[in-house]
């Protein structure tokens, strides 16, 4: 027997495409007021293995009807639970009938176990209605936290008797308590990010979507050497940025005669090379890459003037004389 908050699906076989999934039948009893779960027997093939190592049974999903409906007007995937001690699989309802039971309507489902080949479908449970409709208020649905994390909070505003749950849909969000009834306070803790970019993650709080989010780290970086001394000839030289990963930057050249070979952008740690041309001129000259946003100067010697041949002095009292 199921008991009054209760409903049960009863269940029978289905053929599908190319494969049976047997489901367990079950007691249909009457109608039920204000039911806050489902439960069913799991298919007999529910831990059954194909040959390809698939499982024969991959989820099991609840379909609502209203009584006499041929088509259901809501499909809710339950995933794969195991089933409890004494074979039954137990579903808490309270996220799917939030805000949408009418009161005084009657409704149904089935549930269907689904498979690589098809879904199993059981007939019809028993019938289920409910005496008040529940309805949450979600405040505030978005939060705004900074690289470092931390604890923030929402609150639920409901009926009395309504009840509710809160989950993280991502794994760097973490919450204390994730159910209640009636009113209540869903306190959350965001963990600190090192990443430069930042990133979004939403909470469902009493079937509502909260969207956090949070920023990356201030992007610093660090360019070493600042400046470089080399010789007139041609040749190449490097730089190195070290910085968070994520953060961005990029080196260029102001001189025509220093050209950036490797290196011109990057999002983490990184080497900048680039090349020098030879410079012909006797005097020295300085040019300018920026690199992450920092300047690095490079000086080149000039090309020194050429020996002059050996020198020789001719002719008496200094008259020109040929030599």
């Amino acid at each position: 027997m199921v008991n009054r908050n209760r409903f049960a699906s009863s269940t029978i076989g289905i053929a599908t495409a190319s494969a049976l999934l047997v489901l367990t039948p079950s007691v249909i009893t009457a109608q039920t007021i204000d039911p806050n779960g489902a439960e069913f027997s799991p298919s007999s093939d529910h831990n059954v293995t194909l040959s390809d190592g698939t499982a024969k049974v991959q989820s099991y999903q609840l379909e609502l009807y209203l009584v006499g409906a041929t088509l259901p007007f809501q499909t809710t995937s339950l995933g794969k639970p195991s089933p409890d001690p004494d074979g039954i699989i137990r579903a808490n309802l309270a996220t799917i009938f939030m805000g949408w039971p009418l009161p005084g309507t009657s409704y149904e489902s089935t549930v269907a176990a689904v498979g690589p080949t098809g879904a199993a479908r059981s007939s019809r449970s028993n019938t289920f209605s409910f005496s008040t409709q529940c309805s949450a208020v979600v405040t505030p649905t978005a939060a705004s936290l900074s690289a470092s994390g931390g604890a923030a909070s929402t609150s639920v505003g409901a009926a009395s008797g309504c009840a509710w749950i809160a989950i993280s849909n991502v794994s760097w969000m973490t919450i204390a308590a994730g159910s209640g009834t009636g009113n209540g306070i869903v306190n959350y803790t965001v963990a600190p990010t090192t990443a430069a970019v930042g990133r979004t993650g939403t909470l469902t709080v009493a079937g509502r979507m909260v969207t956090v989010t949070q920023s990356g780290v201030s992007c610093s970086y660090t360019v070493a050497p600042l400046s470089q001394s080399l010789a007139s000839g041609a040749g190449t030289a490097t730089a190195t940025v070290t910085t968070t990963s994520g953060c961005a930057w990029t080196a260029t050249s102001s001189a025509p005669w220093i050209t950036v070979t490797a290196g011109s952008s990057g999002r983490q740690n990184g080497t900048v090379t680039y090349s020098i041309a030879a410079n012909t001129a006797t005097s020295a000259r300085t040019g300018t890459l920026t690199i992450a946003g920092q300047s690095v100067n490079v000086t080149q010697d000039g090309t020194k003037p050429r020996q002059p041949s050996n020198l020789r002095v001719c002719g008496a009292n200094g008259t020109p004389k040929k030599c």
